[in-house]
C-alpha cells in the first residue's frame, strides 16, 4: 500500500509573492471591492460601511514597517514548508485546491473533482507591458516556463473508483481544454438578500491553476514529481459542500490512497493551497481552524460556520479536506500572520502547517 507521510497547507495570496512595499496596492483594490464579506455575519459590506464599524486599533497594523515583518515571517515559513518536502521525498503529492474562474465555469462546476490524465499542462501567467510591479511581481511568484507535469494516472482512477464505491459522487477530468473560458455567478448574503454579480473570462489559454502551481513553485520549487490533483468548489455557491463533508472526503481519501494496490512503498505528500480567510481578516475563523488542525480536533473543523467561509476565505475548506486525510499525522503551526490592509479590515490571514 502507499503511505501518507508528509502534509502541507500554505496560504498563496499574491501578496506572499511581492515585496511588501507593494503591499499597499491591494488597499486600493480593496477600497473599490464589491466582495467584501465581513465576520461574524458573513454578509457584504461597502468598504465605507466596514471602516465605519472596524476596531480603531486595526489602523496601526496597515503599515510599511508590520507589513515588512510580516513578510519576512512568512517568506521563512515557506522556506521551510520547501526543506521539509525535500526532505522527504515523497514518490507522489496528491494536491487539493480550488478553482477561481480558472479552468472550470458554470457549463460544469462540479463540488469534488480528480483528475487522472497522463499529464497537465502549466502556461506562465502573462502580464502586459504597462501592469503594475505589483501585477508583475505575483505573475513572477508562478513557475516561469511552460511546464508538462506527470499525473500519477493509475492512482488518480483508483481515487475515483473508490470514492464512488464510498458514497462520494465525484466528477472526473481525464484532459484539458485548449482554451477555456466562460461565467461564473458569484453570490454572496447581504442586509438586503443575496447579491449576485457575474464574472466574464473570454477564452485563452490556460493550464494548472493557481492553487496548484503556487506550491509547483514555493514548496516543490519545480522539482516535479507526479501529482494528482483534487478539485473541489470552496467559492460558489449552491453546490459548495459543508466543513464535514469536506473533512469526511479527506477521510475517504486517505483510505483511497493506502489501499492503492499499485503503491507498495510509495510515499504520498498530501498538500493544499489557499486561505485562511480573505479578503478580509478574520482572525476567529482562522486562529479557530488552525486550533482544529494542531490538535488533530475533528469537530472543531468539522463544525467551521458556513457563514464564515463566504468569498475566499472558503478556501479555508481546502485545509479541513487535508486534515481528514492526515488524522494519523501530527500537525504543527509553521507561521501565522493576519494581514491588515486597510482600517477597515481588509486584508488576509496568511497561514502555513505541516503534518509529520
Amino acid at each position: 500500500m502507499a503511505e501518507i507521510g508528509l502534509g502541507i497547507g500554505t496560504s498563496h495570496s499574491p501578496m506572499l509573492m511581492q515585496p511588501a512595499e507593494l503591499w499597499a496596492n491591494h488597499a486600493l483594490n480593496d477600497q473599490r471591492n464589491k466582495e467584501l464579506c465581513f465576520a461574524p455575519s458573513g454578509e457584504i459590506l461597502s468598504y465605507e460601511e466596514a471602516l465605519e464599524r472596524a476596531h480603531p486599533g486595526i489602523a496601526d497594523l496597515c503599515n510599511y514597517d508590520v507589513h515588512k515583518k510580516q513578510k519576512e515571517n512568512t517568506d521563512a515559513a515557506i522556506l521551510q514548508l520547501a526543506e521539509t518536502y525535500k526532505n522527504f521525498k515523497p514518490d507522489i503529492a496528491v494536491i487539493v485546491g480550488d478553482d477561481q474562474d480558472e479552468m472550470l465555469f458554470e457549463d460544469n462546476m462540479p463540488a469534488f473533482m480528480v483528475y487522472w490524465g497522463d499529464s497537465i499542462k502549466y502556461y506562465p501567467r502573462k502580464t502586459a507591458p504597462d501592469a503594475s510591479d505589483a501585477a508583475k511581481a505575483a505573475a513572477a511568484g508562478y513557475p516561469q516556463r511552460e511546464l508538462e507535469i506527470p499525473v500519477a494516472t493509475d492512482l488518480g482512477r483508483h481515487i475515483i473508483e473508490y470514492m464512488i464505491d464510498h458514497e462520494f459522487d465525484v466528477a472526473h477530468s481525464k484532459y484539458q481544454r485548449e482554451n477555456p473560458g466562460g461565467t461564473v455567478g458569484h453570490r454572496y448574503p447581504s442586509a438586503n438578500g443575496e447579491i449576485e454579480t457575474t464574472r466574464v473570462t473570454a477564452p485563452r489559454q490556460f493550464g494548472l491553476p493557481h492553487a496548484w502551481s503556487f506550491l509547483v513553485k514555493r514548496v516543490m520549487e519545480e522539482n516535479l514529481i507526479p501529482i494528482v490533483p483534487i478539485w473541489q468548489n470552496t467559492c460558489y455557491p449552491p453546490n459548495q459542500p459543508s466543513a464535514k463533508r469536506c473533512y469526511n472526503f479527506g477521510q475517504t481519501l486517505r483510505g483511497a490512497i493506502e489501499s492503492w494496490g499499485g503503491g507498495v512503498g510509495t510515499k504520498v505528500a498530501v498538500m493544499t493551497s489557499g486561505g485562511l480567510s480573505h479578503f478580509t481578516v478574520d482572525e476567529e475563523l482562522d486562529r479557530t481552524a488552525l486550533k482544529g488542525m494542531v490538535d488533530g480536533d475533528a469537530e472543531i473543523l468539522q463544525n467551521l460556520p458556513r457563514h464564515r467561509l463566504h468569498s475566499a476565505a472558503s478556501e479555508t475548506l481546502n485545509w479541513v479536506t487535508i486534515s481528514g486525510a492526515l488524522e494519523h499525522l501530527k500537525a504543527e503551526k509553521i507561521g501565522y500572520e493576519p494581514v491588515y490592509r486597510t482600517n477597515a479590515g481588509s486584508g488576509g490571514g496568511w497561514g502555513m502547517v505541516q503534518w509529520k
